[in-house]
């Protein structure tokens, strides 16, 4: 059976302190003297070494029985377990019965383990001291982050909240300071695409807009761009919401919203500190929009992400934020759509015979003698098939023909009609070329491209 002690440690959220390994950034343990009286009721704060099973016993596991962990043991264990298989975010999730946590990897949601409700309350409440949040609120979302050790790396785990029916959910997104870093190369452009990129991150002046849906490596791929343009010569610097990964030699910072430090607020103010080149993390408003197609016209290289599809939304958004098609036209001078797809896992790797379900959804996309592969499924991948993940591009470079298309107010038909007689290819063509080279599969092209 469980063994179960009663907690001789508590938190204080008013000091911070680092521990010596795991996780740093958080508030001190202080020890309660020895109380020869009765213990008292349990305290309003978060007892430290409140005890958790690992994992779930099982009949023929008697050891595992009787095994108690720290909630702090636990968390690092977690951390530990989601850093191991390559996630990129770990949900805490309440539900009726349980208390679920799953984590995304290569970008779907896998379940980790289930513990009972019991101890939803001290873990987020433990997460949400790391996290530098209010303690005390339930009832509102919130958002923190703090740092964590692994294997001689430093990672950032930023928090998010959110109050539900069942109690708070928690999500740690998990961010590798070294990690994020990656020659542009290693993205997965190929040879044209690399050749297109370059000429137009050394572009002097205008916009560069990277567009896609949330968790189509956006981010990563700015970082990659700017650490190319990262030279003495330029003053580069960032507005972020947050701050994901702290580059040398460039100047950052975080936008806060209960201080009124916003996009627009902070683009206002970097203008005045003679940038050569500003990342905007997101265009998300009017304000923003206009004052950086303002900044782009002066002579300042701007590169911001955008959500949307295609070229001519992006086109279609701006002019609803009541920029003249003639600016849009002459200060954009590309846009970079992207999505992240799974590679196939090399260690089961097989011939993969095309079904007729693939032909009629890619509706004649697919040459006659392609041949593809699928993962089998192993221990290595989790049995998914699937090992890491790769981009597919559309690089875009607005010349004459592109930006009179625009100022004609040509439809989405005849825009996407001229980028394709210019072969800049589309999304299905790089996703059909890596299924072609045996990088994904065809399965993982209709999931991402449809």
């Amino acid at each position: 059976m469980v063994i179960i002690k009663k907690p001789n440690v508590i938190l204080d959220p008013n000091t911070p302190q680092q521990n010596e390994g795991g996780i740093g950034v958080f508030p001190p343990v202080q020890q309660e003297q020895q109380q020869t009286t009765q213990p008292q009721t349990t305290p309003a704060y978060v007892p430290r070494d409140f005890p958790i099973p690992a994992s779930p016993p099982t009949p023929h596991d008697e050891q595992s029985a009787a095994m108690e962990i720290s909630i702090e043991e636990w968390l690092n264990k977690l951390l530990e377990k989601a850093i191991a298989s390559r996630a990129s975010d770990i949900h805490l999730e309440p539900e009726r019965g349980q208390f679920s946590i799953r984590a995304r990897v290569d970008g779907l949601l896998h379940t980790m383990e289930s513990l009972d409700t019991q101890y939803q309350e001290v873990i987020i409440s433990r997460i949400k001291v790391l996290a530098q949040m209010d303690i005390t609120k339930h009832r509102l979302p919130q958002d923190g982050g703090f740092e964590f050790s692994s294997q001689g790396r430093i990672y950032n785990i930023r928090v998010s909240t959110y109050p539900t029916v069942y109690g708070e959910t928690a999500v740690l997104r998990i961010l590798d300071r070294e990690g994020s870093l990656l020659a542009l190369s290693d993205l997965g452009f190929n040879e044209q695409q690399l050749k297109v990129l370059d000429k137009l991150i050394h572009t002097s002046y205008g916009m560069i807009l990277i567009t896609g849906p949330s968790g189509s490596g956006k981010t990563t791929q700015m970082y990659s761009m700017l650490n190319v343009l990262n030279k003495p010569e330029n003053n580069i610097m960032t507005i972020e919401d947050p701050v994901e990964v702290q580059v040398n030699s460039i100047r950052q910072a975080q936008t806060n919203r209960y201080q009124d430090f916003n996009f627009p607020t902070a683009l206002r103010a970097v203008l005045r500190q003679d940038p050569d080149i500003v990342m905007v993390g997101e265009i998300r408003d009017k304000e923003t929009a206009q004052i950086s197609i303002q900044a782009a016209l002066t002579g300042r290289l701007i590169f911001s992400t955008f959500h949307t599809l295609n070229v001519f939304a992006v086109v279609t958004r701006f002019i609803e934020m009541d920029i003249p098609r003639s600016v849009v036209a002459h200060t954009l001078e590309g846009i970079i759509s992207s999505r992240l797809v799974r590679k196939i896992c090399t260690h089961c790797k097989i011939d993969h015979k095309i079904t007729d379900h693939e032909r009629l959804i890619l509706d004649g996309q697919i040459p006659e003698n392609l041949k593809t592969f699928e993962g089998k499924g192993c221990d290595k991948c989790m049995n998914t098939g699937y090992y890491g993940r790769t981009g597919i591009f559309q690089v875009i470079a607005f010349d004459d023909d592109i930006r009179t298309a625009i100022l004609d107010s040509k439809s989405s038909v005849e825009i996407n009609a001229l980028i394709k007689e210019k072969k800049m290819g589309t999304l299905m063509s790089s996703a059909l070329e890596k299924a072609q080279g045996g990088i994904t599969t065809l399965e993982e092209v209709i999931r991402v491209t449809m």
